[in-house]
Protein backbone atom coordinates (compact mmCIF):
# COMPACT_ATOMS: atom_id res chain seq x y z
CA UNK A 1 0.00 0.00 0.00
CA UNK A 2 2.81 2.44 0.66
CA UNK A 3 4.23 1.94 -2.37
CA UNK A 4 0.89 2.53 -4.36
CA UNK A 5 1.03 5.97 -2.52
CA UNK A 6 3.98 6.55 -3.49
CA UNK A 7 3.79 6.24 -7.20
CA UNK A 8 0.68 8.10 -6.78
CA UNK A 9 2.87 11.49 -4.75
CA UNK A 10 5.19 11.28 -7.34
CA UNK A 11 2.82 11.57 -10.33
CA UNK A 12 0.81 14.36 -8.67
CA UNK A 13 4.31 15.89 -8.34
CA UNK A 14 5.13 15.51 -12.04
CA UNK A 15 1.43 16.66 -12.86
CA UNK A 16 1.25 19.70 -11.47
CA UNK A 17 4.59 20.75 -12.18
CA UNK A 18 4.08 20.31 -16.08
CA UNK A 19 0.57 22.17 -15.13
CA UNK A 20 2.61 25.00 -13.33
CA UNK A 21 4.50 25.10 -16.67
CA UNK A 22 2.07 25.34 -19.29
CA UNK A 23 -0.03 27.66 -16.98
CA UNK A 24 3.07 30.05 -16.98
CA UNK A 25 3.43 29.77 -20.75
CA UNK A 26 -0.17 29.98 -21.15
CA UNK A 27 -0.75 33.18 -18.69
CA UNK A 28 2.66 34.87 -20.40
CA UNK A 29 0.74 35.12 -23.87
CA UNK A 30 -2.34 35.88 -22.32
CA UNK A 31 -4.15 39.96 -23.40
CA UNK A 32 -7.07 42.18 -22.29
CA UNK A 33 -10.37 40.51 -23.04
CA UNK A 34 -11.15 40.49 -27.30
CA UNK A 35 -14.69 41.41 -28.55
CA UNK A 36 -16.29 42.19 -31.85
CA UNK A 37 -19.68 43.67 -33.03
CA UNK A 38 -21.59 42.22 -36.18
CA UNK A 39 -24.79 43.90 -36.75
CA UNK A 40 -27.38 42.04 -39.24
CA UNK A 41 -30.62 43.92 -40.67
CA UNK A 42 -32.41 43.43 -43.73
CA UNK A 43 -31.72 45.74 -46.17
CA UNK A 44 -33.71 48.03 -47.75
CA UNK A 45 -31.30 48.38 -51.07
CA UNK A 46 -32.63 45.19 -53.04
CA UNK A 47 -35.98 43.58 -53.68
CA UNK A 48 -34.70 40.93 -55.86
CA UNK A 49 -33.30 39.11 -53.14
CA UNK A 50 -33.26 38.60 -49.17
CA UNK A 51 -30.22 41.37 -48.94
CA UNK A 52 -28.57 42.01 -45.56
CA UNK A 53 -26.81 45.62 -44.66
CA UNK A 54 -23.95 44.53 -41.95
CA UNK A 55 -21.45 46.10 -39.97
CA UNK A 56 -18.46 44.82 -38.59
CA UNK A 57 -16.12 46.24 -35.85
CA UNK A 58 -12.67 44.96 -35.06
CA UNK A 59 -10.15 46.10 -32.46
CA UNK A 60 -6.74 47.34 -33.86
CA UNK A 61 -5.36 45.40 -31.56
CA UNK A 62 -6.94 42.14 -32.30
CA UNK A 63 -6.17 43.15 -35.90
CA UNK A 64 -2.94 43.89 -35.18
CA UNK A 65 -2.61 39.96 -34.97
CA UNK A 66 -3.89 39.52 -38.36
CA UNK A 67 -2.54 42.13 -40.71
CA UNK A 68 0.21 44.08 -40.35
CA UNK A 69 -1.13 47.57 -39.95
CA UNK A 70 1.95 48.94 -38.24
CA UNK A 71 4.07 49.34 -41.77
CA UNK A 72 6.87 51.46 -40.55
CA UNK A 73 7.21 49.43 -37.06
CA UNK A 74 7.27 52.31 -35.08
CA UNK A 75 4.84 50.61 -32.83
CA UNK A 76 2.37 53.28 -33.38
CA UNK A 77 -0.91 52.76 -35.88
CA UNK A 78 -2.02 55.52 -37.99
CA UNK A 79 -5.00 56.01 -39.77
CA UNK A 80 -3.16 56.10 -43.31
CA UNK A 81 -1.55 52.51 -41.96
CA UNK A 82 -4.73 51.01 -41.67
CA UNK A 83 -6.50 52.66 -44.85
CA UNK A 84 -3.43 50.99 -46.86
CA UNK A 85 -4.53 47.94 -46.08
CA UNK A 86 -7.80 48.26 -46.74
CA UNK A 87 -8.19 45.36 -49.41
CA UNK A 88 -6.59 42.65 -46.93
CA UNK A 89 -9.01 43.69 -44.28
CA UNK A 90 -11.85 43.03 -46.77
CA UNK A 91 -10.45 39.91 -47.62
CA UNK A 92 -10.10 38.87 -44.13
CA UNK A 93 -13.63 39.83 -43.63
CA UNK A 94 -15.14 37.81 -46.69
CA UNK A 95 -13.02 35.02 -45.83
CA UNK A 96 -12.88 35.01 -42.43
CA UNK A 97 -17.08 35.37 -41.59
CA UNK A 98 -19.35 33.30 -43.71
CA UNK A 99 -22.79 33.59 -43.29
CA UNK A 100 -25.47 31.20 -45.18
CA UNK A 101 -28.92 30.09 -45.62
CA UNK A 102 -30.39 26.44 -46.58
CA UNK A 103 -28.76 25.93 -49.66
CA UNK A 104 -25.54 28.03 -49.80
CA UNK A 105 -23.42 30.66 -48.30
CA UNK A 106 -24.75 34.32 -48.63
CA UNK A 107 -21.89 36.44 -50.78
CA UNK A 108 -20.52 39.74 -48.92
CA UNK A 109 -19.91 42.25 -51.11
CA UNK A 110 -19.94 46.27 -51.80
CA UNK A 111 -17.36 47.49 -48.70
CA UNK A 112 -18.34 51.17 -47.80
CA UNK A 113 -15.28 52.95 -46.80
CA UNK A 114 -13.39 51.84 -43.70
CA UNK A 115 -13.51 54.28 -40.61
CA UNK A 116 -12.30 54.20 -36.59
CA UNK A 117 -14.78 53.73 -33.80
CA UNK A 118 -14.33 53.86 -29.76
CA UNK A 119 -14.72 51.34 -27.41
CA UNK A 120 -14.00 51.72 -24.02
CA UNK A 121 -10.81 53.53 -24.65
CA UNK A 122 -9.63 50.93 -27.40
CA UNK A 123 -9.91 52.03 -31.53
CA UNK A 124 -12.02 49.82 -33.78
CA UNK A 125 -11.69 49.31 -37.07
CA UNK A 126 -15.29 49.76 -38.54
CA UNK A 127 -16.82 48.88 -41.91
CA UNK A 128 -20.28 48.44 -43.71
CA UNK A 129 -20.95 45.96 -46.45
CA UNK A 130 -23.90 44.24 -48.18
CA UNK A 131 -24.14 40.34 -47.78
CA UNK A 132 -26.43 38.80 -50.77
CA UNK A 133 -28.89 36.08 -50.23
CA UNK A 134 -31.63 34.01 -51.78
CA UNK A 135 -32.41 32.86 -48.51
CA UNK A 136 -33.09 34.15 -45.16
CA UNK A 137 -29.52 33.37 -42.90
CA UNK A 138 -29.71 30.67 -40.94
CA UNK A 139 -25.84 29.80 -40.12
CA UNK A 140 -22.84 32.04 -39.07
CA UNK A 141 -19.12 30.49 -39.52
CA UNK A 142 -17.47 32.98 -37.53
CA UNK A 143 -13.65 32.00 -37.70
CA UNK A 144 -12.12 35.79 -36.73
CA UNK A 145 -8.82 34.91 -34.71
CA UNK A 146 -9.48 31.37 -34.93
CA UNK A 147 -6.55 29.36 -32.98
CA UNK A 148 -4.78 32.78 -31.91
CA UNK A 149 -6.73 34.23 -28.88
CA UNK A 150 -9.67 31.56 -27.39
CA UNK A 151 -10.94 34.62 -25.89
CA UNK A 152 -12.19 36.70 -28.59
CA UNK A 153 -16.10 37.42 -28.40
CA UNK A 154 -18.56 38.42 -31.04
CA UNK A 155 -21.53 40.33 -30.18
CA UNK A 156 -24.20 39.56 -32.77
CA UNK A 157 -27.32 41.77 -33.53
CA UNK A 158 -29.85 40.74 -35.98
CA UNK A 159 -32.06 43.38 -36.05
CA UNK A 160 -32.94 46.74 -34.22
CA UNK A 161 -35.16 44.11 -31.62
CA UNK A 162 -33.69 44.63 -27.62
CA UNK A 163 -33.64 40.26 -27.69
CA UNK A 164 -32.19 39.91 -30.71
CA UNK A 165 -28.49 39.38 -29.66
CA UNK A 166 -25.95 36.79 -28.80
CA UNK A 167 -22.61 37.13 -27.91
CA UNK A 168 -20.96 34.04 -29.86
CA UNK A 169 -16.94 32.11 -29.59
CA UNK A 170 -15.24 31.28 -32.93
CA UNK A 171 -17.04 28.52 -34.88
CA UNK A 172 -20.79 27.48 -36.38
CA UNK A 173 -23.67 29.58 -34.96
CA UNK A 174 -27.19 28.69 -36.21
CA UNK A 175 -29.15 32.49 -36.69
CA UNK A 176 -32.51 33.64 -37.91
CA UNK A 177 -35.80 30.83 -37.12
CA UNK A 178 -33.19 28.17 -35.65
CA UNK A 179 -32.19 30.61 -33.31
CA UNK A 180 -33.91 31.39 -30.10
CA UNK A 181 -33.36 35.30 -29.28
CA UNK A 182 -35.65 35.99 -26.33
CA UNK A 183 -35.65 35.97 -22.85
CA UNK A 184 -35.19 32.71 -21.56
CA UNK A 185 -32.17 32.92 -24.69
CA UNK A 186 -30.53 36.58 -23.17
CA UNK A 187 -30.32 34.72 -19.62
CA UNK A 188 -29.24 31.05 -21.45
CA UNK A 189 -26.71 33.32 -23.75
CA UNK A 190 -25.10 35.29 -20.47
CA UNK A 191 -25.24 32.67 -18.08
CA UNK A 192 -22.48 30.28 -20.41
CA UNK A 193 -20.37 33.58 -21.22
CA UNK A 194 -19.87 34.36 -17.43
CA UNK A 195 -18.88 30.76 -16.77
CA UNK A 196 -16.65 31.18 -20.19
CA UNK A 197 -15.34 34.62 -18.94
CA UNK A 198 -14.22 33.52 -16.01
CA UNK A 199 -12.83 30.23 -16.75
CA UNK A 200 -11.30 31.49 -19.74
CA UNK A 201 -9.90 34.72 -17.93
CA UNK A 202 -6.75 33.77 -16.66
CA UNK A 203 -6.11 37.31 -14.97
CA UNK A 204 -8.78 36.64 -12.78
CA UNK A 205 -8.06 33.15 -12.32
CA UNK A 206 -4.35 34.16 -11.11
CA UNK A 207 -5.82 36.66 -9.03
CA UNK A 208 -8.22 33.58 -6.96
CA UNK A 209 -5.19 31.51 -6.97
CA UNK A 210 -2.25 33.79 -5.57
CA UNK A 211 -5.49 34.54 -2.75
CA UNK A 212 -6.43 30.45 -2.19
CA UNK A 213 -2.37 29.08 -2.12
CA UNK A 214 -2.12 30.26 1.60
CA UNK A 215 -5.76 29.78 2.87
CA UNK A 216 -4.62 26.27 3.91
CA UNK A 217 -1.45 28.31 6.15
CA UNK A 218 -1.39 30.23 9.07
CA UNK A 219 1.96 32.29 9.98
CA UNK A 220 3.42 31.09 13.33
CA UNK A 221 6.37 33.60 13.63
CA UNK A 222 6.72 34.57 10.39
CA UNK A 223 6.88 31.02 9.62
CA UNK A 224 4.56 28.71 7.23
CA UNK A 225 2.36 26.23 9.12
CA UNK A 226 -0.32 24.00 8.08
CA UNK A 227 -4.09 24.20 9.13
CA UNK A 228 -4.24 20.95 11.35
CA UNK A 229 -8.16 21.24 10.79
CA UNK A 230 -9.44 21.41 7.21
CA UNK A 231 -12.75 22.76 8.04
CA UNK A 232 -10.41 26.08 8.69
CA UNK A 233 -9.10 26.16 5.47
CA UNK A 234 -12.25 25.47 3.87
CA UNK A 235 -13.74 28.50 5.89
CA UNK A 236 -11.65 30.90 5.23
CA UNK A 237 -11.67 29.92 1.01
CA UNK A 238 -15.77 30.18 1.85
CA UNK A 239 -15.03 34.00 2.92
CA UNK A 240 -12.40 34.76 0.14
CA UNK A 241 -15.30 33.33 -2.61
CA UNK A 242 -17.83 35.18 -0.79
CA UNK A 243 -15.96 38.97 -0.55
CA UNK A 244 -14.70 38.53 -3.93
CA UNK A 245 -17.83 37.65 -5.21
CA UNK A 246 -19.93 40.76 -3.48
CA UNK A 247 -17.32 43.61 -4.74
CA UNK A 248 -16.92 42.03 -8.40
CA UNK A 249 -20.80 42.32 -8.25
CA UNK A 250 -21.24 46.02 -7.33
CA UNK A 251 -18.72 47.13 -9.56
CA UNK A 252 -19.95 44.94 -12.23
CA UNK A 253 -23.46 46.37 -11.86
CA UNK A 254 -22.70 49.82 -11.46
CA UNK A 255 -20.71 49.39 -15.05
CA UNK A 256 -22.69 47.16 -17.02
CA UNK A 257 -25.81 49.80 -16.14
CA UNK A 258 -23.33 52.06 -17.34
CA UNK A 259 -23.93 54.34 -13.94
CA UNK A 260 -19.83 54.76 -13.73
CA UNK A 261 -17.85 54.47 -16.42
CA UNK A 262 -13.69 53.48 -16.55
CA UNK A 263 -11.53 53.18 -19.43
CA UNK A 264 -10.69 49.39 -19.75
CA UNK A 265 -7.48 50.10 -20.32
CA UNK A 266 -6.78 51.27 -17.01
CA UNK A 267 -9.27 48.84 -15.58
CA UNK A 268 -7.06 45.96 -17.09
CA UNK A 269 -3.73 47.41 -16.18
CA UNK A 270 -4.51 47.67 -12.55
CA UNK A 271 -5.80 44.22 -12.38
CA UNK A 272 -2.76 43.25 -13.78
CA UNK A 273 -1.24 45.34 -10.62
CA UNK A 274 -3.39 43.67 -7.81
CA UNK A 275 -2.36 40.56 -8.90
CA UNK A 276 1.18 41.41 -8.55
CA UNK A 277 0.15 42.72 -4.76
CA UNK A 278 -1.15 39.91 -3.99
CA UNK A 279 1.24 37.63 -5.06
CA UNK A 280 4.00 39.62 -3.39
CA UNK A 281 1.86 39.64 -0.17
CA UNK A 282 2.20 36.21 -0.03
CA UNK A 283 5.85 35.98 -0.05
CA UNK A 284 6.35 39.36 1.98
CA UNK A 285 3.53 40.12 3.81
CA UNK A 286 3.09 43.83 3.72
CA UNK A 287 -0.68 44.00 4.40
CA UNK A 288 -1.07 42.23 8.46
CA UNK A 289 -4.17 41.56 6.47
CA UNK A 290 -6.16 38.08 6.16
CA UNK A 291 -7.09 37.54 2.18
CA UNK A 292 -10.83 38.70 2.05
CA UNK A 293 -10.41 42.09 2.57
CA UNK A 294 -7.91 41.78 -0.33
CA UNK A 295 -10.24 39.78 -2.06
CA UNK A 296 -12.78 42.60 -1.51
CA UNK A 297 -10.43 45.56 -2.67
CA UNK A 298 -9.61 44.06 -5.27
CA UNK A 299 -12.91 42.35 -6.10
CA UNK A 300 -14.08 46.18 -6.99
CA UNK A 301 -11.20 46.42 -9.94
CA UNK A 302 -11.98 43.32 -11.17
CA UNK A 303 -15.80 43.89 -11.47
CA UNK A 304 -14.67 46.35 -13.90
CA UNK A 305 -13.22 44.00 -15.82
CA UNK A 306 -16.01 41.62 -15.92
CA UNK A 307 -18.30 44.45 -17.50
CA UNK A 308 -16.38 45.23 -20.15
CA UNK A 309 -18.29 42.06 -21.74
CA UNK A 310 -21.82 43.98 -21.39
CA UNK A 311 -21.12 47.64 -21.41
CA UNK A 312 -21.59 48.33 -25.10
CA UNK A 313 -23.98 46.15 -25.58
CA UNK A 314 -27.07 47.97 -27.90
CA UNK A 315 -29.51 46.27 -24.94
CA UNK A 316 -32.63 48.31 -23.51
CA UNK A 317 -32.69 48.54 -19.47
CA UNK A 318 -34.93 45.84 -18.52
CA UNK A 319 -32.59 43.38 -21.08
CA UNK A 320 -29.61 44.74 -19.73
CA UNK A 321 -30.71 43.82 -15.84
CA UNK A 322 -31.69 40.09 -16.98
CA UNK A 323 -27.85 39.85 -19.07
CA UNK A 324 -25.84 41.15 -15.87
CA UNK A 325 -27.78 38.90 -13.27
CA UNK A 326 -27.39 36.15 -16.05
CA UNK A 327 -23.64 36.54 -16.84
CA UNK A 328 -23.23 37.64 -13.10
CA UNK A 329 -24.21 33.90 -12.05
CA UNK A 330 -21.85 32.72 -14.51
CA UNK A 331 -19.49 34.30 -12.95
CA UNK A 332 -19.68 33.10 -10.18
CA UNK A 333 -20.19 29.59 -11.11
CA UNK A 334 -17.32 29.76 -13.22
CA UNK A 335 -15.37 30.39 -9.94
CA UNK A 336 -17.35 27.62 -7.73
CA UNK A 337 -15.35 25.58 -10.69
CA UNK A 338 -12.07 26.83 -10.41
CA UNK A 339 -12.23 26.37 -6.29
CA UNK A 340 -13.53 22.71 -6.45
CA UNK A 341 -10.15 21.99 -8.79
CA UNK A 342 -7.56 24.23 -6.95
CA UNK A 343 -8.33 23.93 -2.85
CA UNK A 344 -8.64 20.08 -2.94
CA UNK A 345 -5.42 20.22 -3.97
CA UNK A 346 -4.10 22.43 -1.80
CA UNK A 347 -5.62 20.72 1.00
CA UNK A 348 -4.14 17.44 0.07
CA UNK A 349 -0.72 18.54 -0.17
CA UNK A 350 -0.32 21.34 2.54
CA UNK A 351 2.02 19.21 4.53
CA UNK A 352 4.36 18.94 1.83
CA UNK A 353 7.56 20.67 1.04
CA UNK A 354 6.33 20.30 -2.55
CA UNK A 355 3.61 22.88 -1.93
CA UNK A 356 4.91 24.71 0.13
CA UNK A 357 8.11 25.57 -2.21
CA UNK A 358 6.67 24.54 -5.55
CA UNK A 359 3.03 26.04 -5.17
CA UNK A 360 3.34 28.30 -2.87
CA UNK A 361 6.37 30.32 -3.26
CA UNK A 362 7.25 29.18 -6.80
CA UNK A 363 3.81 29.73 -7.73
CA UNK A 364 3.79 33.32 -6.14
CA UNK A 365 6.59 34.31 -7.63
CA UNK A 366 5.29 33.56 -10.80
CA UNK A 367 2.23 35.12 -10.02
CA UNK A 368 4.54 38.38 -9.81
CA UNK A 369 6.23 37.88 -12.61
CA UNK A 370 3.62 37.21 -14.98
CA UNK A 371 0.71 40.25 -13.61
CA UNK A 372 4.12 42.87 -13.83
CA UNK A 373 4.48 41.33 -17.75
CA UNK A 374 0.62 42.08 -18.26
CA UNK A 375 0.88 45.77 -16.64
CA UNK A 376 3.40 46.54 -18.76
CA UNK A 377 1.66 45.46 -21.56
CA UNK A 378 -1.21 46.54 -21.61
CA UNK A 379 -0.51 49.85 -20.12
CA UNK A 380 2.69 51.19 -22.62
Amino acid sequence: MSTLCRLIWIHTYRYLTLLLLMLTCTLVQAHESSTAYLNITPSDKSTTDNGYDATYELSLRDLALLIDIDANKDNQVSWAEVKSQTPLIEQLIDSKITLENASQACQIADFAPLAINTRGGFNYVYTRFHVSCEQPIDNLDYQILAGIDANHRLILTQSDSDTALQVLTVGQHALGSQADTGWVAIATNFLKSGIHHLLIGLDHLLFLFVLLIPAVYIRKQKQLVAVANPKAALLEVFWIATSFTLAHSITLSLAALQIVSIPARFIESVIALSIAFAALNNLVPMLRVRAVYLAFFFGLIHGFGFANVLVDLPLATSARVLALLSFNIGIELGQLVFIAVVFPIALLLRHTQFYKWGIFYIGSLIGILVALWWFFERAF
